[in-house]
């Protein structure tokens, strides 16, 4: 029992010096607030033209004419006269075959000529000396009628070795490949040394005076584009030439949809384009309809539904964010317009809206791929004097 009791009074000491100490701590001041969480959160800024209905389609600044050159021989290719990018114009030699087969095959055809010449002369001057034999009566007329016949066969055989000897004539042209056109060539698909098959592509060209945009529209929106296309305004923008709107129209809609992507293949052409346009670079097409003023577009990632209503997180002065309720009036493929309480300039968090609270601290972040009319917002945030504000304030 002593051992017990000395044991009790141990431990109240204890507990006692650990009070003091508490005490004494507090009142020195109290332990420091933990620092806010600030959490980043990808922001969208509502631009003056956000109620404008547009869609924007990404393709590739394309020639309308392009044609693949090709041999029209087969053989080996002996040298490639012209590189990917050049300048040529029509009739400029691009590449050659080795020409020996081909002349080889043309003075056989001209051996065959001269032999069926000879063929047919002869038969010729036998036709008549039996002519002159059956005038007489010294031959009957069969006999007549076969040397005629003999003649006429002599004469097929000769003009038909006429013609195939202009034909390996012309081939021996054909080891010259010559452009056909105007252009630039935007691919080379054979080398020098390199045996090719007659019509096999070699090079492709493209008339650069013409240029337009290839494009691709889902089926699901394809009807009301062939009904709207023509009343819409529409222009291209290039990535050389950012912010600088081409007008363009509508040249031409597949009957048919691509049986893999099941998308229809659009053409739609520069109404004028300028050196900032170059075939193969990326391009958007934008499609604008109706203005509606108190319409906003945004993405479908801001949208935050709670219960039957719809909330975006709107992000104030503070960089804190506060939910504010909205309208949707048409969903689109990526973006929503809506109607409510918002303005251009103000800022709305375009993507985890769901792992927000009201008045949490946030960090905007910038994707330029999130812009659509408007443009991501850029704002600079110093976490540090914000989470010392944030101490101050508890």
């Amino acid at each position: 029992m002593p051992t017990r009791k000395k044991y009790l009074t141990f431990k109240a000491l204890t507990i006692s010096i650990s009070v003091a100490a508490v005490s004494m701590l507090s009142g020195c001041g109290g332990k420091p607030a933990d620092a806010p969480v600030v959490r980043p959160a990808l922001v969208f800024k509502i631009g003056d033209g956000a109620g404008i209905d547009a869609e924007v389609y990404p393709g590739e600044v394309r020639a309308r004419v392009e044609a693949d050159m090709a041999f029209r021989i087969g053989g080996k290719m002996l040298s490639r006269l012209v590189d990917q990018g050049a300048t040529v114009r029509q009739g400029q030699p691009l590449a050659t075959l080795d020409p020996q087969d081909v002349k080889l095959a043309a003075d056989a055809s001209r051996a065959q000529v001269n032999a069926t010449k000879a063929e047919y002369d002869f038969a010729e001057a036998e036709a008549k000396r039996f002519k002159t034999l059956l005038d007489k009566t010294f031959i009957s007329q069969s006999a007549y009628d076969a040397k005629v016949n003999a003649r006429d066969a002599a004469k097929a055989r000769f003009e038909s070795a006429t013609a195939q000897a202009a034909v390996n004539a012309n081939q021996t042209s054909y080891a010259t490949l010559v452009a056909t056109q105007d252009g630039v060539v935007t691919q080379v698909m054979a080398e020098a040394g390199q045996v090719v098959a007659q019509g096999q592509p070699i090079m492709r060209i493209a008339n650069p005076r013409e240029k337009e945009v290839g494009i691709f529209v889902s089926e699901s929106r394809i009807g009301e584009f062939r009904q709207q296309n023509k009343s819409r305004e529409m222009f291209i923008e290039v990535s050389s030439a950012p912010g600088k709107r081409y007008p363009a129209k509508v040249r031409e809609i597949a009957a048919a949809a691509d049986p893999v992507t099941r998308t229809y293949p659009v053409r739609v052409s520069f109404a004028q384009s300028d050196e900032n346009v170059r075939l193969g670079m990326t391009a958007n097409v934008a499609f604008v309809g109706e203005t509606a003023a108190s319409q906003i577009a945004v993405p479908l990632s801001a949208l935050y539904q709670q219960g039957d209503k719809t909330l975006v997180w709107v992000i104030g002065q503070d960089n804190k964010v506060t939910p504010r309720a909205v309208t949707v009036v048409r969903f689109r493929e990526t973006s929503a317009l809506i109607t409510g309480p918002l303005k251009a300039g103000e800022l709305i968090v375009a993507a985890g809206v769901h792992k927000l609270q009201d008045g949490q601290l946030v960090k905007p972040v910038t994707d330029r791929l999130i812009t659509g009319a408007n443009e991501v917002a850029i704002v600079p945030l110093d976490v540090p004097k914000l989470a010392s504000r944030a101490q101050a304030t508890h």
